[in-house]
């Protein structure tokens, strides 16, 4: 009798290992790409906006994350960031962009920085600008809808 038991349960471990090893695996991964600034996942949007403002000082620097989401590429990339049409703040007169805007995320790596000086513009008491840079990508990697933008507020 128990050498009939042992055959029993030897056969019903070998048939559970043979039906549960031809499971397929279902699992969904996402292949692709997208680009986001740092500071847009991290911080809480501005009011009536769908972005952080940050506000900086007359001559600093600005050098703003920009994360690859996905796969490392072999190569650099270059892509490019744009001063957003809501900007009240001017290019050459509050700020410059270093390099035209264009950012390298360098090969093998999950980020690029964008640098942007800010400028010692006139004083106007109680007044500000906000200008808004906002990532276009490139041909390879285009920008997450929901983290592209980010916002920086200059106190005049």
């Amino acid at each position: 009798m128990p050498m009939k038991k042992t055959f029993s349960l030897l056969f019903t471990v070998v048939i559970a290992c043979i039906t549960s090893s031809c499971f397929e695996d279902n699992r969904v991964i996402w292949q692709g790409a997208v680009l986001e600034f740092d500071q847009a996942v991290t911080l809480t949007p501005a009011v009536g906006v769908n972005y952080p403002i940050i506000t900086t000082t007359r001559g600093a620097t600005i050098r703003a994350r920009i994360n690859l989401v996905g796969a490392q590429r072999p190569n650099d990339e270059v892509i490019t960031v744009a001063v957003d049409p809501v900007s009240t703040g001017r290019e050459g007169v509050h700020f410059t962009m270093r390099n035209g805007g264009r950012v390298t995320i360098p090969a093998n790596s999950s980020f690029g920085f964008l640098e942007v000086d800010v400028l010692n513009p006139p004083p106007a008491p109680g007044t500000s600008v906000i200008f808004v840079f906002n990532i276009q990508g490139n041909e390879n990697l285009k920008p997450s809808e929901n983290y592209r933008r980010l916002g920086f507020r200059l106190n005049l």
